[in-house]
């Protein structure tokens, strides 16, 4: 069954109810399905059908509706980048875009322009979705591409409900919500899907002010956010705020005792975790503590979850391993691309990379990435606890730490944001005293970091900027 015909059915019994909004476009569920359905019939005539691959790079409030569209016709949808465009452009048949310069490999492009808005009165409507049988494709979500190529994750017409499903059951139980993550991450998808098959509203995510103003105008209770984009919000609220809001789930990253500091002065409560991957979904939902910020929380109803050894064996609570889980339903492998030892799917198990250990009394606790754990000069640790310590001395308007290569071998770097940076010998003295050990190789002054679409920092692109300047 097409994941639409839940949406084509509320159109009927709910018209008038809000389906789709951002601050500047408003749609009650009648116009959301006759715009699906003109886009639909446009596509169509345009030679999108049933199984093919469609990326598209539009603004988030119309690119809701295409993704509806592409739906609608039985093809596979996809959040296009530039990386995955470079990656995957021999495996995708349309790329839709509202820039006709934009340069890609895709064979195929529809161009959403005036023109092609003036003639979509005068196209054949398909108000009726494709037939799909439960493995058919109908989303492509990605990895973020931050240690090599993108990895996408295939959705099928049966795994998006009960996707769904899982996240409402642990996560999205209170509403209205809103994503401040866009279509490009799985959590924006669910938040689209979740509400046009239940009759709820999708708020399109955009800048933090404009986010603000949703949440504010529209008394929406609960948000999914990043640790970036929850600290964008609270400096676009600027004061302590009166919003409707009661819950704030933060995933993608830790947070600092600080940003907690300021959300709780700001929105009058401390926010909670939400860990999980696109693979798989959510594995830990917790209340922040801010002197324990990287416990997690416990386990969700629907996930198996192991800490285990280099060699795959289960380790006992309080020891440090690698985490793997599992739901049921998920994905076996990514399209297009193959799971890596210890990274991936494997052996019906999902390994998302990174290390850990789960307490006696059930939380987990995060340790870092398996790709950034570091030796220097016999100083054995990742570097997401550097960050951590780093964020909360308040020295920076952002900081993050990388290794990167160098004549002499590994070296570890910092990159910082600040008006007002500290002179680096202080800045190398205060950190010897939290890592005694520690030689720092590289300091970047950077205007921003480069982050990937889940607001993780990007060392990778980190450390090319440091091997540049040592060129």
């Amino acid at each position: 069954m097409n994941p639409l015909t839940k949406f084509w059915s509320l159109a009927e019994s709910q018209p008038d109810s809000l389906a789709l909004v951002s601050t500047s476009v408003q749609m009650n569920y009648r116009d959301l399905a006759d715009n699906v359905a003109r886009f639909a019939g446009a596509l169509s005539k345009g030679g999108v059908c049933k199984g093919q691959v469609v990326a598209i790079r539009l603004q988030p409030e119309l690119e809701a509706v295409l993704i509806l569209a592409v739906t609608q016709l039985g093809a596979v949808s996809l959040s296009s980048s530039k990386l995955i465009l470079d990656s995957y452009a021999q495996n995708i048949d349309f790329l839709i875009t509202d820039d006709a310069a934009h340069l890609s490999k895709v064979k195929n492009r529809i161009i959403i322009d005036q023109n092609f808005m003036m003639k979509l009165g005068s196209i054949a409507k398909v108000s009726t979705p494709e037939h799909l049988g439960p493995e058919d494709l109908v989303r492509l979500s990605f990895s973020s591409g931050t240690t090599g190529t993108p990895k996408g994750i295939p959705f099928s017409a049966a795994r998006i409900p009960q996707r769904t499903e899982s996240a409402h059951r642990n996560w999205m139980q209170v509403t209205p919500g809103m994503s401040l993550l866009g279509l490009d991450t799985i959590t924006g998808i669910i938040a689209l899907f979740w509400a046009v098959t239940t009759g709820s509203t999708f708020f399109a995510s955009k800048t933090a002010s404009e986010n603000l103003e949703l949440i504010t105008k529209y008394k929406i209770k609960a948000i999914e956010t990043s640790p970036a984009r929850l600290k964008d919000l609270i400096q676009a609220a600027g004061k302590a705020q009166g919003t409707s809001l009661e819950q704030i789930l933060v995933a993608g990253s830790l947070m600092t005792a600080g940003l907690a500091e300021d959300c709780n002065r700001v929105f009058g409560f401390i926010p909670n975790y939400l860990y999980g991957s696109t693979e798989v979904g959510a594995a830990t939902v917790g209340v922040f503590k801010p002197e324990e910020n990287n416990r997690i929380g416990r386990l969700v109803q629907d996930v198996e979850l192991e800490i285990v050894n280099d060699q795959l064996d289960k380790l006992a609570a309080n020891t440090e391993g690698h985490i793997r889980y599992r739901k049921p339903s998920m994905p076996t492998e990514y399209w297009q691309s193959v799971s890596k030892p210890l990274n991936g799917f494997v052996d019906g198990w999902f390994y998302p990379g990174d290390q850990g250990h789960l307490s006696e009394n059930g939380y987990l606790y995060l340790s870092g990435r398996n790709d950034d754990v570091v030796n220097d000069a016999g100083s054995k640790f990742n570097l997401l606890t550097l960050d951590l310590w780093l964020a909360d001395t308040k020295l920076f308007d952002e900081v993050a730490s990388f290794s990167y290569n160098s004549p002499s071998g590994t070296k570890i770097g910092l990159a910082f944001v600040s008006k007002n940076p500290p002179e680096p010998h202080l800045l190398i003295e205060k950190i010897q005293g939290f890592l005694p050990n520690l030689k720092l190789g590289n300091l970047l002054r950077i205007s921003s970091l480069p982050r990937n679409k889940m607001d993780k920092v990007d060392r990778k692109a980190l450390a090319e900027l440091a091997e540049e300047s040592n060129a």
